[in-house]
């Protein structure tokens, strides 16, 4: 298997992973609200769990392997596996030294935590008190998914990508069966509810440690009870380590955090209005861009330790062309199905057709920036191959001065309204990829610019044919309903104004979905029909521009179709 190969495989793989993973949350987040709703049982395990969470994101989640699978890949193609074994443990050893330290104080100082993390909350209240308990039974986590991470750089650097989209998964299926089964168990007659989902979220992340330790001893890892401070390995990943982290938390902080704190400049309802519309970005980003990215990073670590620029350069340049034959089209498909989509996602209870409007609106200024996020991924990652860590931090922090900025000029002193934080976001996070790819075409003497043009040219003509038939279909299959004597459609969105629609809640379509009677079988069937007629449209545009790299696409449906059949 060539190169190339492997990194479309291992992509494919973590794509499948994520996609699995991201309907599993789902599923969980429908059980948590399901089972306690809007109680403040709810809310305390949300604030108790927002602290692993967040550093799960911030070490297993990038920065840990983005630091550590440059270095250790660099060992492994030289053929120095007991290097790599010592590097491999003496990061593990001190990273598990320091979080046991930093576990044993939270448990010590978790009410101190809990200020932190949910300053509402006022001590000797029922909320504050269930906090500070499930933070003290949920802390060890940390420790499971740094471990975890840790071995899915090794796994990656060994081009394993398999193990560690399944314990996404594991995570996920523990933390449902906390909520199913162990919630429902009793201890001394009392049932353990929402500390048994936190037994459930600590099982699952000790599962993915467990499950991909023996995949990491049988590729040839060796553990050793040392801490090797002199080794020079050891000494570029901890240098490494910081400014990686602090990059990629820029980016999660550009994206996720300000967004929602310069929406509160335009009131609480703005705030519920612009997480969801964020979710959703959230999602081809996750399943294309990440998990390029991810299966390209390893072979561009070893191509540059072996010195093989022009492979480098080769594979850089395919991972955008992918990035850009995956992400435009979603662009295209999220833009007019905004409001379909948003209603389907979020709509019910509380959350009414105003909001929907509202939100998809959001939501349409959002997705503008989707492609130079998905881009951004595979282009850090780029950077932390050829071991410049400062650049991207750099550009990082700029664009996240120029967001806040912007942000809220928009928000305050225009018509975007409470949309003008995703429209700064898209804005900002756009330049600050232009910037990036233009520094690293320079040092690298070209990144095949012209190819990616053309084919970028060739993408949005094929996006373009692509709208009008998802358009027409899903204007034909619209859903329709009647509140107070006017007829509604709920059609694919067709004016892209910067004009935002009033938030306030005043003379407007304010009942719940369930009491208007919207149909969302009929709405499901309008977003899956006009996704997949315009999927085919987009394949076949393609085709007959000469697009070659849509054999990314066909030939694996193709070997899919046939498969079945010879089955």
């Amino acid at each position: 298997m060539n190169k190339a190969s492997t990194v479309a495989k291992g992509a494919a793989i973590i794509a499948a992973g994520t996609l699995l993973s991201r309907l599993l949350g789902l599923v969980r987040d429908h059980l948590i609200t399901t089972e306690f709703g809007g109680s403040y049982i709810a809310g305390a395990f949300r604030s108790a769990y927002s602290v692993p969470d967040l550093l799960y994101y911030l070490l297993a989640g990038g920065a840990l392997s983005a630091a550590f699978i440059p270095i250790f890949s660099d060992y492994l193609v030289r053929g120095e596996q007991k290097d790599a074994n010592r590097i491999g443990s003496s990061i593990t050893n001190l990273m598990v030294l320091i979080l046991l330290a930093g576990v044993a104080l939270e448990i010590l100082y978790a009410p101190y935590v809990v200020r932190m993390v949910a300053p509402g909350y006022l001590p000797g209240t029922p909320e504050f008190n269930l906090t500070v308990e499930l933070t003290r039974v949920m802390c060890g986590v940390v420790i499971f998914t740094a471990i975890s991470g840790l071995l899915t750089g090794m796994l990656n650097s060994y081009h394993h990508f398999l193990m560690p989209t399944v314990v996404w998964n594991s995570f996920n299926l523990f933390f449902i069966f906390g909520i199913v089964v162990l919630g429902k168990l009793h201890w001394h007659g009392v049932p353990l509810g929402i500390y048994g989902v936190g037994i459930g979220v600590v099982m699952g992340a000790l599962s993915m440690a467990l499950l991909q330790l023996p995949l990491v001893f049988k590729y040839g890892f060796r553990y050793l009870p040392v801490i090797d401070m002199a080794h020079a390995g050891v000494k570029r990943v901890l240098q490494l380590f910081v400014p990686v982290m602090f990059g990629l938390s820029l980016g999660q902080l550009n994206l996720q955090f300000i967004p929602n704190i310069i929406a509160s400049l335009a009131g609480p309802t703005a705030v519920a209005l612009i997480y969801p519309a964020n979710r959703v970005v959230l999602l081809p980003m996750g399943i294309f861009a990440v998990a390029i990215a991810t299966a390209a990073f390893p072979r561009m670590s070893q191509q540059i330790s072996l010195g093989e620029h022009q492979a480098f350069r080769a594979t850089l340049t395919n991972g955008l062309k992918a990035i850009i034959l995956l992400i435009i089209p979603c662009m295209v498909s999220v833009l007019l199905l905004a409001r379909p989509m948003t209603c389907l996602l979020w709509g019910g209870g509380a959350f009414t057709l105003q909001d929907i409007e509202a939100s998809a609106f959001a939501l349409s200024l959002f997705i503008w920036g989707l492609l130079a996020l998905s881009m951004l991924q595979l282009i850090n990652r780029a950077f932390f191959s050829l071991q410049d860590t400062l650049t991207p931090v750099i550009v990082g922090a700029l664009m996240v001065g120029a967001n806040i900025l912007l942000g809220i000029l928009l928000t305050r002193h225009s018509q975007v309204q409470f949309g003008g934080t995703a429209l700064a976001t898209s804005l900002t996070t756009t330049l600050a990829t232009l910037v990036l790819f233009e520094l690293l075409r320079r040092r690298l003497h070209g990144i095949g610019g012209r190819e990616i043009t053309v084919m970028t040219l060739k993408v949005l003509f094929a996006s373009l044919v692509m709208g009008v038939v998802l358009y027409l279909v899903a204007r034909c299959l619209a859903p329709t309903f009647a509140y107070h004597g006017v007829k509604h459609v709920l059609g694919p969105s067709h004016s892209f104004t910067l004009l935002a629609p009033h938030i306030e809640r005043v003379k407007q379509v304010v009942a719940p979905l369930d009491l208007l009677k919207v149909p969302l079988k009929r709405l499901a069937l309008q977003i899956g029909a006009s996704m997949l007629a315009g999927f085919f449209a987009y394949l076949a545009a393609l085709r007959l521009l000469g697009v070659k790299e849509s054999a990314l696409i066909t030939n694996r449906l193709l070997r899919r179709f046939r498969r079945q059949v010879a089955q």
